[in-house]
């Protein structure tokens, strides 16, 4: 396998990135950090699609797609595999192309293809391909045990300790379960009670049965004579039934004739007393005509008394009427002499309203007046201000200061422009503040003299105001009292009229309540009449009920002798019903009997069943532990055989691995050093041996230089040797990462020119470096 080209996006430091692998020994240089690791990084990625954290390949900041592109020859072909982390979520993704073909997609698939071709997984690829400086000094600097851990390693011979380890953890596990398993098997004479005891109980069950079916086929029996028993007596209780209803009806109809017999007695006395009642009625009919005239009389005398009722409160109400009518009269004249005067006081308001508000305005003008003079007052306070401070300004500028009118300096004008100013507050300004105080003085005895009048104005317009109101109120009053006054008037009128139709009335009180006592006893004995008219009403109906009745009590005579000799036919025989139900209870309790003697046997069939239950679950779980112990005691054999292999198998790899690659690194020792040295001596511990004219030195004997080399072969030697372990001969590159270290110029020529020996071997060298000065020992360099 040799490698072609490689291309990166979004991988770590690499934003975009793109880079040819040259055949030969190739330098990939570039400061520390500049990104030379990675690149083989993302070779060993693309191949496994192996990373520890996805999230950490992506290049800071980016935000597309992680994507490597890798290609490469085995045996003249050329393959092309791609791997993506896509998206926000980074999904994996890969494909292989054998050509143009793609042959596997899928992250999972393209690494089973790539482990197929390669033949070899990622540490056994990782181990053979890549080597660092850290393992080339590790080599000779470790102790015996730090290197043999680090070869194993290397060779990937700890899996076989771990095999061998999961061989012993098994074997322990199996010895203790084969114990314990052991412990828990009956012994032969247990084991052969069991049968005994599940044959005995076998054989009861059959007996058992045998019963149980000669019991269910005398339940049968038993079964067939308890129901024709039970119908016996059935068919005895029906017939017993049968009489009884003849009985009942017999005697139905004895009670119905005695009935009817009674009700026919009683009817015939009925008509009898109401014959008698009908003569009693006719004697008295007249009294239902003295009771009509009595109640026309009643009537004209309830009206002659509503009409004299009502004429005396119609007089009562008339009297009332002529005193309210005096009354509301004389209110009528006092209201109105009282409210003559309104009109008269209306236009005096109306004249003081006027006056007053004229008055009103005198204040007022005379108040603007003052105002005024506080105002020119207050203008002259502010000029006489300004013009101290204008003199209190020049005062202290002196001589020099400007004029405050034309703003030139006064000079000579000093002691005038003062003058001048104090002149004019002293004589000017304060003069007419005098004058205006004066004005104000004046103006102020004027306006509180105005302030009195207007007062006085208000006063007696107010009480005129009041007045109005009171009077305006006594119209108001007056309308009411004239409305009050008129309804009296007019009901008076009415009433008058009311009496003059009633006319005069008589009315006799005591003639009155004697016709109401007269009428009361009449009227009680019509009512006792009309009640005797409806009794003689019925006479017609209970007559026909009567000849109805006697046809009836015909009919139910001859119908009870129809049943008295159905019943005296009836054949029921109450001894035979009895004997039936003894024969009954007999049977069931027989039943009874059989029924328990048939569950004791179900129940102790039952027992035996779960007996043989048991003993056959002890006997089959015994047998299981058996079978797993057997299975057990096989793995165990198989599990020791396995362990002597993989013993054997170990001595076999350790005996070929240690010479093979001593073998290797010596050929290439050989030609590096021209024949110096022999040969190279690894040992199955892995101790090394420099073999010096023919005499063998462990590898710390010797030079830095040397010791240098020495190791570098052995890397080599190990990688070859991995190849051909894992079946993977056909790589044809390696890759070596800061192999340099701190090596002065001498040892990197001597190291250069070991890689340059042994570049007959490998296609493809890539030497990893942050040191520049080599550049120039390299075929081929690839700066980063």
């Amino acid at each position: 396998m040799t490698l072609k080209t490689l291309s990166l996006q979004n991988f770590k430091r690499y934003a975009s990135f793109e880079m040819a692998f040259e055949e030969g020994l190739c330098g990939i240089l570039g400061r520390n950090g500049s990104g030379k690791s990675t690149i083989f990084e993302a070779v060993f990625f693309a191949l496994y699609g192996e990373y520890k954290n996805k999230e950490l390949l992506k290049t800071s900041g980016s935000e597309g797609n992680v994507k490597v592109e890798l290609c490469f020859n085995i045996n003249e072909k050329e393959y092309t595999i791609i791997r993506e982390f896509r998206g926000r979520v980074m999904t994996a993704y890969a494909s292989l192309k054998c050509g143009e073909e793609t042959t596997t997609t899928g992250a999972k698939e393209v690494t089973i293809a790539i482990n197929k071709l390669l033949g070899m997984g990622k540490e056994a690829f990782l181990h053979t391909v890549f080597a660092s400086q850290k393992e080339l000094t590790a080599l000779s600097s470790m102790k015996n045990d730090e290197r043999k851990t680090m070869m194993r390693r290397l060779l990937g011979l700890e899996k076989i300790d771990k095999i061998e380890t999961m061989i012993r953890e098994v074997l322990r596990d199996l010895n203790r379960d084969i114990k314990n398993d052991s412990t828990q098997l009956m012994s032969e004479e247990a084991l052969k009670a069991l049968h005994v005891e599940q044959v005995s109980k076998e054989q009861t069950l059959k007996t058992l049965v045998a019963q149980l079916k000669t019991f269910e086929a005398e339940t049968q029996q038993i079964k067939l004579a308890h129901e024709s028993a039970k119908t016996a007596v059935e068919l005895q209780q029906k017939a017993k039934e049968a009489k009884t209803q003849k009985a009942q009806t017999v005697t139905k109809a004895e009670q119905g004739i005695a009935i009817h017999q009674q009700q026919l007695k009683n009817l015939d006395e009925e008509l009898i007393a109401l014959h008698v009642k009908k003569t009693a009625y006719e004697k008295e009919l007249p009294l239902k005509a003295k009771l009509v005239a009595l109640d026309k009389s009643l009537n004209e005398q309830d009206n002659l008394k509503t009409a004299y009722f009502k004429k005396d409160a119609l007089e009562k109400e008339q009297a009332q009427l002529r005193i309210d009518f005096t009354n509301r009269k004389a209110e009528v004249a006092t209201l109105s002499k009282e409210i003559e005067p309104l009109e008269t006081i209306k236009k005096q308001f109306t004249e003081q309203r006027t006056t007053l508000t004229q008055q009103k305005a005198t204040l007022q003008s005379i108040e603007e007046a003052m105002n005024a003079i506080k105002t020119h007052i207050a203008t002259h306070n502010a000029k006489i201000a300004e013009t101290k401070e204008k003199v209190d300004g020049i005062t202290k500028l002196g001589r020099d200061s400007a004029c405050p009118v034309c703003t030139r300096p006064l000079l000579d004008q000093y002691d005038n422009v003062l003058s001048s100013l104090t002149k004019e507050i002293n004589e000017g300004i304060s003069k007419k503040i005098d004058e205006a105080t004066k004005s104000l003085s004046a103006k102020v005895e004027q306006y509180k003299a105005q302030q009195k009048i207007v007062q006085e104005a208000e006063r007696i317009y107010n009480a005129t105001n009041t007045q109005i109101t009171l009077l305006t109120s006594k119209t108001q009053d007056l309308a009411k009292a004239q409305t009050l006054f008129n309804e009296v008037e007019t009901r008076g009128k009415v009433n008058k009229q009311a009496l003059e139709a009633l006319g005069a009335i008589v009315y006799n009180e005591k003639a009155h309540e004697q016709l109401k006592a007269e009428h009361k006893t009449l009227k009680a004995q019509v009512d006792e009449l009309l009640k005797l008219e409806a009794l003689i009403a019925t006479i017609p109906s209970k007559t026909t009920a009567l000849s109805a009745l006697q046809k009836q009590l015909e009919t139910d005579q001859a119908q009870l002798k129809e049943y008295q000799k159905l019943l005296s036919a009836d054949t029921y025989k109450e001894e035979i019903h009895t004997k039936a139900i003894e024969e009954t209870i007999r049977i069931e309790k027989q039943k009874e009997a059989h029924t328990e003697a048939m569950h004791k046997t179900a129940l102790e069939q039952s027992n035996i069943v779960r007996d043989i239950e048991a003993l056959k679950k002890e006997i089959e779980r015994d047998t299981k532990l058996r079978e797993a112990l057997k299975a057990k005691e096989k793995d165990q054999s198989d599990y020791v055989k396995l362990k002597e292999i993989m013993v054997e198998f170990k001595t076999h790899i350790n005996a070929r691995v240690a010479p093979r690659i001593g073998e290797v690194a010596s050929e290439m020792f050989v030609r590096i050093t021209r024949g110096r040295y022999q040969h190279i001596e690894v040992s199955p511990e892995f101790d090394f041996f420099i073999y010096d004219n023919g005499i063998k030195y462990p590898i710390e004997r010797f030079s830095g230089g040397e010791i240098d080399l020495a190791n570098l072969v052995l890397r080599i030697a190990i990688s070859k040797t991995l190849g051909e372990l894992s079946g993977g001969g056909n790589i044809g590159f390696l890759a070596f990462d800061e192999v340099f270290g701190s090596q002065d110029e001498e040892r990197r020529i001597r190291i250069m020119e070991a890689f340059h020996t042994i570049s007959e071997s490998y296609r493809q060298i890539f030497l990893i470096s942050h040191e520049m000065e080599i550049k120039e020992m390299f075929e081929r360099v690839v700066e980063l």
